[in-house]
């Protein structure tokens, strides 16, 4: 039962449906942001049937075709505070099925890196969940 795109490129799922102004909020952002030098194509997933979804749940939604190395989750620590749509958290999802399936919280604004150097292979997934701050968040390589 794939519920997720095939193909490539960053998917943003939500899970939580309490604040949907702040969600547009957020889906607007991702769409317009694009740091210098960087693409990224976001595809926003918006299902109520996603509501409070585990990541290993999440995982099952995966289609064998999809070529994209993590998701992205907006889920209740996304919308936990009243944050500016760029400094509000996602919930980053390993979907290499041979890793140990790690998670980490990225600010949205990082979102373009995290997907350009995942998807090169410029990095792995561990580099990231080693490279979050002291709050446990990676807010990209100039919070570093």
């Amino acid at each position: 039962m794939d519920r997720l795109p095939e193909g490539s490129g960053a998917v943003v799922i939500r899970t939580d449906f309490t604040d949907e102004r702040a969600w547009d909020q957020l889906r607007t952002y991702m769409d317009s942001y694009a740091p210098e030098g960087l693409l990224v194509d976001v595809r926003t997933v918006d299902d109520p049937r996603n509501q409070g979804m585990t990541t290993g749940q999440l995982r099952s939604l995966v289609p064998d075709r999809a070529e994209y190395p993590y998701l992205a989750v907006a889920d209740s620590g996304t919308f936990a505070s009243h944050l500016a749509a760029r400094d509000r958290t996602l919930l980053v999802v390993d979907l290499d099925e041979e890793g140990p399936g790690e998670v980490f919280r990225a600010v949205a604004s990082s979102l373009a890196e995290i997907d350009a150097n995942l998807s090169l292979a410029n990095t792995d997934f561990g580099d990231y969940v080693e490279g979050v701050g002291h709050d446990g968040v990676y807010r990209g390589l100039e919070g570093m």
